[in-house]
């Protein structure tokens, strides 16, 4: 018997910068998804959330349209890339919240990527985990997420926070101070990807890196987009002003400047907001809130048009926070809202039981 761990994520700057091969700065949080597996002749799943069972064999990946699809698609992206592997059986459950902006698509992803290396001895090292995660959501889920979500789940480090460079995938540690805090607010609103205007905004940013010339949008400054058109102009800006909010925030984090960090999330929320249109009525609520009720700063989290909002404070104020914008947001949208305080964790962990 087999037993994965696999975090969630949050990402504490650079959203909609991956794709266009810039930075962020994301990190593995202490909610998981967990799996217990056993080697098998076919592959039998079942959910402790959804209470259901699903059987596929080996060489049939069709898509039902459930949450077995995730399972699929990494028994699809194996075999397409050469890998010779067997069955399981398997029992998912955990404390990862699903489609709540947190990374549970890349999590059931890694969680059962790692365990299959682990099972029949694949070798792979993970970045290449992270990259069949990335390649099973964009190809067999049709879903163009960029690396960013199961990079931080593969890599992931207690007590730090990623910094990476999504063209080159150099990325480093960053140490996480202590008596800072970090609140997941979850909207109740489903993240769903595939579904929003997210596939947009990755074709928007794709077109203005052709039309510049350049590979990455690291390269590109503020001046270089007046002869664009103007919806191009306003949304691209928002990438190259994040970049550089990014290589903000990481100074910020070395030097322990909590109101620095913070300002610079919820400049970036705002201007995910105004300019990218990728908020929300309830995320836009949530980080206003949070900075009343006496938060350093906030901002959504992931892609946006729902999902969570991440919360910067510290340890004196984190609980009265949390439950001022939990009677808050009910109070305002009706719903009994979810949050969670979390902590930069370790990557997935696979180990035999």
């Amino acid at each position: 018997m087999y037993r994965a761990d696999s975090p969630g994520r949050i990402n504490l700057m650079g959203e909609h910068t991956d794709y266009a091969l810039g930075y962020v700065m994301p990190m593995a949080i202490n909610l998981y998804t967990v799996v217990h597996a056993q080697m098998g002749n076919t592959v039998r799943i079942y959910s402790q959330v959804f209470r259901d069972v699903h059987e596929f064999s080996i060489s049939n990946q069709q898509k039902e349209n459930n949450w077995s699809d995730h399972v699929r698609s990494v028994f699809w992206v194996l075999r397409e890339e050469g890998h010779r592997i067997g069955g399981l059986k398997a029992i998912v459950g955990g404390d990862l919240p699903i489609a709540s902006g947190l990374g549970s698509s890349a999590s059931i992803k890694v969680a059962f990527l790692s365990l299959l290396n682990e099972m029949y001895g694949l070798n792979l090292l993970p970045v290449e985990v992270a990259l069949l995660a990335k390649k099973a959501e964009n190809k067999y889920m049709d879903v163009p997420a960029g690396i960013s979500d199961p990079f931080s789940i593969v890599s992931g480090k207690k007590d730090h926070v990623l910094f990476i460079d999504t063209d080159t995938l150099n990325y480093s540690y960053l140490k996480f101070p202590r008596d800072w805090r970090l609140i997941a607010f979850y909207t109740g609103i489903p993240r769903e990807v595939a579904s929003s205007k997210y596939a947009e905004r990755k074709r928007m940013a794709e077109e203005v890196l052709n039309l510049l010339g350049k590979h990455s949008s690291i390269y590109v400054n503020e001046s270089e987009l007046r002869t664009l058109p103007s919806l191009y102009r306003k949304a691209f800006g928002y990438i190259v002003r994040e970049n550089r909010r990014v290589l903000e925030a990481r100074d910020a984090l070395r030097t322990g400047d909590l109101e620095d960090f913070g300002e610079l999330m919820t400049t970036s929320h705002w201007d995910l907001a105004r300019n990218y249109d990728v908020s929300s009525e309830e995320l836009d609520f949530l980080v206003k809130k949070s900075v009343e009720l006496g938060a350093y700063g906030a901002k959504m989290t992931g892609a946006g048009f729902g999902g969570s909002v991440v919360i910067l404070t510290d340890s004196e104020k984190a609980t009265r926070i949390a439950e001022g914008l939990t009677e808050l947001y009910e109070e305002r949208f009706n719903w009994e809202a979810e949050y969670h305080v979390v902590v930069p964790s370790d990557g997935v962990k696979v180990r035999r039981m």
